[in-house]
Formats: structure tokens, C-alpha cells, sequence
């Protein structure tokens, strides 16, 4: 059972790192060394040499995406992932990603909590538009008890 879950953790790392290669091969493109970031990743060797020359993103991303992903399999069933993923840049991949929020298809949504709204009440103060007689006038109709 509990390769099972590492299967579906292994799943999700792939899924991310392909992810991050194709953000990090397209900064690399608008840069002008994709080839070099190829190569010194170690993709560059599984290439097409013509292909590398042409240097088209959209083929060698596709190429790139397929070799990783080839890659982080063997590295898993030699026990030599780690080691693949931190000379990639990746290694953060390994980590549980529970705090990644999912919503399984199954699973009810909660509904929205109504939220309180602030009204606001209208009116005047009517003891700060008083007179100064007014006010003695109110205070009389007071009695203090002790």
C-alpha cells in the first residue's frame, strides 16, 4: 500500500517537474542559451543534433518533457531520485506537498459562510446640536437616587 501512494507522489513530481523544465527552457530560450541549459542539465545528450541546432522550443520542450520524465523513473527504480532531482535544481519536488490545496472531484464543496455586513445607522446626535439651556433643561428632569 504504501507504494501505491509513492506511485501517485511519483506521478505528481513528474507532472511538476515537467512543469518547471518548460518554464525554466523558456527563460533560457529568450536568453539565447537553451542548447547550453540543455546540456548542462545532461537532456542535451538524449537530443537530436539537428534538432538542437534549429533550437525550436516547442520540439525540444516536447523532447525534454518525455527524456525527464524517462529519467526520474529509472532514477526511482534505482534508488538514485534525490540525487537526479538536486542536480536538476528540483529537489524541493521530493517534499510532501500537502499544503497544495486539492479539491478531489467526489468531494462536496462548503458552502460560503454568509459574512456579516455593517449597516449603517443614520441619525443625528441630538445632544451635540443642543443649546447650553437645552442641556440644563434635560439634566433637571434627572433625578440622581443614592
Amino acid at each position: 500500500m504504501k507504494h501505491a501512494s509513492f506511485d501517485e507522489r511519483l506521478d505528481g513530481i513528474l507532472v511538476r517537474a515537467a512543469i518547471r523544465l518548460q518554464e525554466r527552457m523558456r527563460l533560457a530560450y529568450f536568453r539565447g542559451n537553451l542548447t547550453s541549459y540543455l546540456n548542462r542539465i545532461g537532456l542535451g545528450k538524449f537530443m537530436d543534433a539537428s534538432t538542437l541546432e534549429r533550437g525550436s522550443l516547442l520540439e525540444l520542450q516536447d523532447q525534454a518533457a518525455v527524456q525527464l520524465a524517462g529519467q526520474i523513473r529509472k532514477a526511482r527504480a534505482k534508488g538514485y531520485l534525490k540525487d537526479l532531482l538536486e542536480k536538476l535544481n528540483m529537489l524541493e519536488l521530493l517534499h510532501d506537498d500537502k499544503h497544495i490545496r486539492t479539491v478531489s472531484l467526489g468531494q462536496e464543496r462548503k458552502q460560503e459562510q454568509k459574512k456579516a455586513c455593517l449597516k449603517m445607522v443614520e441619525g443625528e446626535n441630538k445632544r451635540s446640536a443642543m443649546t447650553e439651556d437645552e442641556k440644563r433643561e434635560l439634566l433637571k428632569t434627572f433625578k440622581v437616587i443614592k
